[in-house]
Parts: structure tokens; sequence; C-alpha cells
């Protein structure tokens, strides 16, 4: 399959439903910015089409709430310390260990359609011990899909679940409930040195966290500014090689 997402974006066009999908391997798949996502038979990636019941520019803070879903539920897997690194990607000491990427495809006055797209990066981790035989139930329509195309797995039952929740109950206020739970996964320490890249630009500053809407604040040159998630990143001056 080419990407499970672009896949999903178009099965949208004629069936807006939930649905689930995943490949065993993917030839095209992409992340931010449109760079590509290389992905072998030891990725997991999958892609889900979900509906949340909220207008798409209350969004605020999803992105950091799917990824704190995702590190939750792979933490029971990993012996090393998982981080978040904003705006949604997991690393752990070996290296980073996956994205996502979120899309919308259809909104209105009072929802909004996505589609959640993730790759986990399994050379870090045996594909196995992701598995169980007996998965939890689920409610999700779209999670009977699962067995029939990703087999009986727990972990991905109980991550899927966990986005179901939580596109049924996201709203304005969700991440700063889960602000806390964030910073204890957070990549970066408070006051560290970082730089921001901002459409073509490189600004060197502290990082300050995350605000109550799931935006980064950095401080450069005595003064605090805010990004949102998008064509922004950030990498710490530690890591940059000279």
């Amino acid at each position: 399959m080419s990407s499970t997402s672009a896949y999903l974006k178009e099965r949208a066009k004629v069936h807006l439903e939930p649905t689930f999908c995943i490949a065993a391997l993917q030839t095209q798949g992409y992340g931010q910015r449109q760079r590509q996502w290389l992905s072998n038979e030891g990725s997991l990636t999958f892609s889900l089409l979900c509906r949340f019941n909220i207008p798409l520019h209350e969004l605020d803070g999803l992105s950091q709430m799917i990824a704190l879903s995702l590190i939750e539920s792979l933490g029971s897997f990993f012996d090393d310390r998982l981080y978040l690194k904003w705006p949604n990607d997991i690393y752990s000491d070996s290296g980073k260990i996956a994205g996502l990427l979120i899309e919308s495809v259809k909104h209105d006055a009072c929802s909004c359609w996505l589609v959640i797209g993730i790759g986990i990066n399994t050379s870090f981790i045996e594909l196995s011990s992701l598995k169980q035989k007996n998965p939890p139930p689920t409610s999700a329509s779209f999670l009977k899909k699962i067995s029939q195309e990703g087999g009986g797995d727990f972990f991905l039952h109980s991550l899927v679940t966990c986005l179901d929740r939580l596109s049924q109950n996201f709203n304005s206020a969700s991440f700063e409930k889960s602000l806390k739970r964030y910073q204890k996964h957070d990549y970066f320490d408070l006051g560290q040195e970082v730089i921001v890249y901002d459409t073509g630009q490189s600004i060197y500053g502290r990082y300050k966290g995350l605000t109550q809407r799931g935006e980064l604040l950095f401080e450069s040159e005595g003064k605090l500014k805010t990004y949102r998630s998008g064509n922004v990143s950030i990498r710490a001056v530690s890591d940059i090689k000279l």
C-alpha cells in the first residue's frame, strides 16, 4: 500500500464512516511538511478515520493528546523511558520511536472528520511483544476490521479504544487538564537551550514548556513567543552537530 492515510482520505470521499487501516508495508508514507516516512516490514503503520464532536478551530491540543495516548500505550512494552517531543513525536534514549500526522477531510460548524496517521519504528522493540491473544473488548465500529486486517493485536485494540474515547470526549479544555501528564514525558527541560525552525528561520532561545492549549512556549531575546505545530519544529542545541 502506498499510504494508509492517503487511502482513508480517498475512501472518505465515498464512505464517511469510522475506519481503521493498517499496512504491512507502506511505499509512500509521509509525515509533517510532507516529509517521507520510510517504513519496512519491521514497521507498524496504520491510520484511523474518525469523527470529533467539536469544530475544527477548537482542536488546539489534540495532537499532543493523541501523542500522549500513544506514549502511554507504548510505555507498557518498553524498558527505556519514552519522551514526547513537540509537536507529536515520540523518542526513547535509542532514537525516534513513533510519529503521527493529523489531517482534516471534512468539517462543519459542530464537528470534523480527521485522519490520524501513526507510524512506529519497531527496530527498537520486538513487534511480537505488542501482541496478546485476547484483546480487551472495544466499542468503536471500525475496530471490527482490526481482526481482519491486522490480527488480534492487544496494543492496537487498546490504543484505538483510547483514541475512540478521545474522539467522543475531546473539548477545548482537554489538554489543559492533561498538561501535567504531558510534562512527565517532555523531551525538553524547562530553560533548556533550543533552536526553533520556523519558515526557513533558525531562532535560538530557551524552552519554556507548553501553553494550556498545547502551543510551544519559547523565550528568545527576553521575549516569550508561542508557536503552533505545522511548519514549526524544535531541536535542542546540544543535539546539533558542529
